[in-house]
């Protein structure tokens, strides 16, 4: 296409060719399956739009981020110098200095997003912005956000945008996109690029004793449903799934804010307790027995009512007592059994991949398969004491490759975007009810070559239920994508004849001459701007939503790992944000008052509650809450706003900031908090000062030094030694105390 693109490298494919030319001028969502090269069109347009301007590239996770990386420099004739990872291993003051210099980034949207909040990217340079799993743009999702805030072309990209023509409608939208590139399996173009999958669905019966305990879990769910009944709450027994419960736990909750019905209360925690059961049930019915055992155990150390209320209940009891009967005797679930079979008949360079929803499941299958002699390896995300780092995940993924390990055994985090080799089989431990996410795990083979899809099921369980509901919701899926060619297929006829008869449609844009003029009016305006001055608020940098939010006001938001407070807004107010189920959670674990406490260090402490669920949320009787708020606006003198969303705290922060900074004038305080009183404090103040350094670590760096300039002279490996100081700090500050002031 250009002398950008490396065309002797590339597969010549007239569909990624078409695709790119008509993705070259118009905001784009390209919809492909899974393995037909993506990427390769994203490289095509990129090479396009780099005459105008900087590319940005992002994507779900940091492995993804760096693979889209290698791929670019294997396709562009580009100097690598010039391509740059922007993920949260690069320091933000460092990043900001690359946003100015390099031509490609790939980046996490989280860590796009916070730099675009801090003004930190700049936005005007940027010719195209590349949304990979585009389906994510929804709600939320930073991807929303940093669609607004860049305004230039758009390319959207996924396999599996979703079923729900409203859904793909909502990324649409949310990206600016106005023309779709869709290709299906059965398209003629593409065809012969994708392989055969033989699906294969693997029926087990569950036998008496698993039968036994699954009914004594259902008549204890069945009696917190006739409790709901009672109290009006549901119309019927019959057929009450978990997304039920879930729905009416909400609005239930809606309901608790605006009335002090104590049915309401007994209701919230029926619906508690049935979810705990319900979960016990699933675990039972599609896991298999130690993980149902482990979870029934667990509800004994939860203070909670509704869970005290299953485990007291005469039939869970029961469910209990089978279960530990079955986990003694070496009972799991007839699916390892299965999966043992299907493991068992692979050939011996062939490998597998076996995706489950829980992690106690991961472990339990790579102990059964390598008691068989197989070489298998778990593989699961980075959250909780024992996730994995995505330093972790790259080389357990690199050995699984390299052939080292012949199984992966994955949650989600395997599903979606991440480098895996493809492999010969894809065993599905339970059927997932999405169709998005059982097209992201079949895509895991099939790529190069033939593959096999094996989907477990639990005859008469909700496994069945499962896969029915993400049968439907593909069939549905096709049908929508088939509908949104037809329509572009429409609008492009349209197009070029309008184009015919010489006229400009909105895709276009609008006339130079006049976008010209708009431009220079627009050029005046910043040259002379106003005498007001911008609002500034500094933020924790753990609080993004809000945050986001500010940056839509155009406040200057200055994020900040602040010691006290979430928010700053002069030098002597402070405010606290919780979420109400968060500052219910605080009550509970005497959080709650260590914070407000804290919040003194400030001549005006403020506390925000935001949410509608404040008496739903736990088993906690309200006048409990009501004194804990009664407690923080009159013995510790803090004063209580409240919010029912993110926007609204917004715009308090908003409001709070314009009545400190402009009407009373008053500076916001970067460190903000009491002047240091004593020598003490004063050490403390100045050591905290350094990059990354809270004043708990400054504390530990002036026990261990004893002196600021002992601190500001030990070396990196001296500096280590304290708790809370790692490589990246010790670096900063090394690189602190020796930079020439300028």
């Amino acid at each position: 296409m250009t002398q950008l693109l490396k065309t002797d490298v590339l597969e010549s494919r007239a569909y990624q060719e078409v695709i790119a030319a008509s993705a070259s001028n118009k905001n784009t969502l390209v919809v492909l399956p899974t393995g037909l090269g993506k990427t390769v069109i994203a490289a095509m347009v990129a090479s396009q739009k780099l005459k105008n301007g900087k590319v940005l590239f992002m994507a779900p996770t940091k492995p993804l981020v760096e693979q889209h990386l290698e791929e670019f420099n294997g396709l562009l004739n580009v100097d690598k110098e010039d391509m740059q990872v922007m993920t949260g291993d690069t320091r933000p003051d460092k990043r900001y200095e690359l946003w100015r210099e390099k031509k490609i980034f790939f980046g996490t949207p989280q860590v796009v997003e916070n730099d675009i909040i801090a003004g930190e990217i700049p936005v005007q340079d940027f010719a195209l912005t590349i949304f990979d799993e585009a389906h994510r743009a929804t709600g939320e999702y930073s991807y929303v956000f940093i669609s607004e805030k860049m305004n230039n072309q758009k390319l959207a990209l996924t396999a599996s945008p979703g079923g729900d023509k409203e859904k793909i409608m909502e990324v649409a939208n949310n990206l600016e996109i106005n023309n779709f590139e869709v290709r299906t399996e059965d398209d003629p173009d593409v065809e012969p690029y994708i392989q055969d999958k033989e699906v294969d669905w693997k029926y087990v019966s569950l036998d008496d004793r698993f039968k036994t305990a699954k009914n004594h879990l259902e008549d204890a769910k069945r009696e917190q449903l006739k409790e709901l009944k009672r109290l009006d709450q549901i119309n019927s027994l019959n057929n009450v799934q978990k997304t039920d419960l879930l729905n009416l736990r909400g609005e239930l909750g809606s309901k608790l804010s605006n009335s002090d019905d104590p049915k309401l209360y007994s209701a919230i925690s029926r619906v508690a307790t049935a979810l705990k059961i319900s979960q016990a049930l699933e675990l039972l019915e599609t896991q298999g027995v130690s993980q149902a055992y482990n979870y029934m155990r667990g509800l004994e150390n939860d203070d909670s009512k509704a869970a005290k209320r299953a485990v007291d209940h005469d039939k869970f009891s029961k469910a209990r007592g089978m279960t530990e009967h079955l986990k003694k005797k070496g009972e799991e679930h007839p699916k390892i059994d299965k999966l043992r079979k299907i493991i068992g008949k692979k050939e011996e360079n062939e490998k597998a991949m076996i995706f489950t929803e829980y992690r106690s499941s991961c472990d339990a299958i790579v102990k059964e398969l390598n008691t068989q002699g197989h070489n298998a390896v778990k593989f699961i995300g980075q959250q909780g004491d024992d996730g994995m780092t995505q330093n972790k995940q790259a080389k357990v993924l690199q050995a699984f490759e390299d052939g080292k390990y012949d199984v992966l055994v994955s949650t989600s985090i395997g599903e979606e975007g991440l480098d895996i080799p493809a492999v010969d089989y894809v065993v599905f431990y339970e059927p997932v009810p999405s169709g998005i996410r059982d097209i992201q795990r079949a895509g895991r083979t099939g790529r190069q070559e033939s593959g096999k899809v094996i989907v477990l099921i639990a005859e008469n369980t909700r496994d069945e239920g499962y896969y029915w509901s993400a049968h439907h919701k593909k069939k549905k899926m096709k049908k929508v994508l088939n509908e949104l060619k037809g329509e572009t297929s429409e609008m492009a006829a349209e197009k070029e004849k309008e184009d015919k008869n010489g006229q400009k449609t909105l895709a276009d844009g609008f006339d130079d001459e006049k976008a010209s003029e708009e431009s220079e009016e627009e050029d005046e305006k910043i040259a002379d701007p106003t005498e007001e001055e911008e609002l500034v608020v500094y933020a924790d940098d753990r609080e993004n939503k809000v945050s986001k939010e500010l940056s839509r006001m155009d406040a200057i938001v200055k994020k900040k790992r602040l010691d006290v407070a979430d928010f700053l807004v002069s030098e002597r107010t402070a405010i606290e944000r919780k979420e109400a189920k968060d500052f219910v959670d605080s009550i509970i674990d005497n959080r709650v008052f260590d914070q407000i406490q804290s919040l003194h260090q400030f001549e005006n402490p403020v506390l925000i509650i935001e949410g509608k669920d404040l008496y739903s949320h736990r088993d906690i009787h309200p006048n409990a809450i009501r004194g804990a708020l009664a407690s923080i606006a009159i013995d510790h003198s803090v004063s209580i706003l409240w919010s029912n969303e993110i926007k609204g705290t917004a715009e308090l922060l908003e409001s709070l900031a314009k009545r400190e900074q402009e009407e009373n004038e008053k500076e916001v305080a970067v460190r903000g908090g009491k002047s240091p009183k004593t020598e003490k404090e004063l050490q403390e103040f100045v050591v905290a000062g350094l990059p990354d350094v809270n004043t708990k670590i400054a504390r530990r760096l002036l026990k261990e030094f004893g002196t600021i300039q002992k601190v500001l002279t030990a070396n990196e490996e001296e500096l280590k030694e304290v708790e809370g100081i790692g490589d990246k700090k010790a670096r900063s500050i090394r690189e602190l105390a020796e930079k020439k002031y300028e």
